[in-house]
């Protein structure tokens, strides 16, 4: 994907409430974010001074594959006595191209991508694992103030 700005500094990007609206797999994963995502103010690939959204974007996952995903069908109570607990299913990797994906969290550590978020199409929670060497935060332009513009804390 030719993408004009392209950076690593994952502390400065946002991707909560954001739309994972495609899944690209080749020898680098790209997750394509159609509506974009946030770039904080303190990227220096942002010389806007504010927190910004982008236009179409992209995370890259560098020499990535997709290690497991699971999707979560509300509270059941367990038979081993021990309370309620989820009942999951897995999400296969060809059913990644079907799922319209909102993050609600993600966390990269160890080379291991952690994505959590609601399936947009069935209303469930779920959660998805991949690996990768890198990852790269990919877009053109900025279209709009960040949603957390506006908050002191941010």
């Amino acid at each position: 994907m030719d993408m004009k700005f392209v950076s690593d500094d994952i502390d400065s990007i946002s991707l909560h409430d954001c739309d994972i609206s495609e899944f690209k797999f080749g020898e680098d994963i790209e997750l394509i974010f159609e509506d974009g995502f946030d770039v904080a103010s303190p990227n220096p690939l942002n010389g806007t001074g504010r927190h910004k959204r982008t236009g179409e974007a992209a995370v890259v996952l560098k020499n990535g594959r997709y290690v497991s995903g699971e999707m979560s069908f509300g509270r059941v109570y367990n038979n081993a006595g021990d309370g309620f607990a989820d009942e999951c299913r897995p999400i296969s990797e060809n059913e990644l191209s079907e799922l319209q994906f909102e993050v609600l969290a993600f966390k990269f550590e160890d080379g291991m991508v952690f994505f959590v978020g609601d399936s947009r199409k069935e209303c469930n929670f779920c959660e998805l694992k991949f690996v990768c060497a890198n990852m790269l935060f990919c877009w053109n332009e900025f279209t709009d103030d960040a949603w957390f513009q506006d908050y002191e804390n941010e």
